[in-house]
């Protein structure tokens, strides 16, 4: 190591932490005054990912959660590091995530995301053309990307739905990219104002919120529940 290295690295430290510092850095620059548009889009796309891996980890807790309350939970995580992050913002509707900043050179980049539970294909592909493609979306090379997100809380699990996902998209002519070899994750492209318009990008992401124990457990409460209002209607 160089003394310009040496003199770098605090004392008791190794060159390892300092780039692992250096890559935290790297991050935090890209959320707040990142380089380019596809710089900040890649940044919420790493975050997002981890941040559904953390929530997958405690899936038990939102088995029984809502759309709104799910998304919530998402979004306290995505604060932490997106001062600008809101839910239900005004942008051409009330979209469900919103992800503004400015770049290094002072332009301003704009991110969105629509969020559903998943009760089959139907009632997602309403999200993602009434609502994100036909509401919320707008082109321009600094606000043509956003997210479609899903939850699914079906015992066939994140792979089955987002298997009728894909093959419900492919059906009405949206070409699939970038599929992960898992297949939970991949990328459409899309033109706005019913096919005329600006291009626009969007990452579908899903996210596998079962429990079994937790579901035996809730149809347990539900069972004791019901045979309590039973005795007491016969009262």
């Amino acid at each position: 190591m160089s003394d310009l290295m040496n003199a770098l690295v605090p004392a008791g430290n190794s060159m390892k932490d300092l780039l692992s510092i250096s890559a935290e850095l790297a991050d935090v620059l890209n959320r707040r005054t990142p380089a380019s548009y596809d710089v900040f889009v890649k940044q919420i796309d790493k975050d997002l990912n981890n941040i559904i891996s953390v929530t997958e980890s405690g899936r038990q807790h939102h088995l029984e959660k809502g759309e709104d309350a799910i998304t919530e939970h998402i979004i306290v995580q995505l604060k932490r590091d997106y001062s600008s992050v809101h839910h239900d913002a005004q942008h051409g509707g009330h979209c469900d995530i919103y992800i503004e900043t400015k770049g290094s050179d002072g332009s301003l980049y704009k991110w969105i995301m629509e969020a559903k539970l998943w009760k089959g294909f139907d009632y997602v592909y309403g999200g993602l053309d009434k609502q994100l493609l036909g509401s919320y979306a707008v082109g321009g090379i600094n606000n043509c990307k956003g997210g479609m997100i899903f939850y699914s809380q079906i015992a066939s699990g994140a792979s089955y739905a987002m298997e009728e996902w894909h093959q419900g998209l492919e059906a009405k002519g949206i070409a699939i990219n970038n599929k992960r070899e898992d297949g939970l994750r991949f990328d459409t492209d899309h033109k706005l104002n019913g096919g005329t318009g600006s291009d626009f990008y969007v990452n579908h992401y899903c996210v596998d919120l079962y429990h079994a124990p937790t579901e035996a457990k809730l149809e347990k409460a539900k069972a004791k529940a019901d045979s309590k209002r039973r005795k007491t209607n016969r009262a």
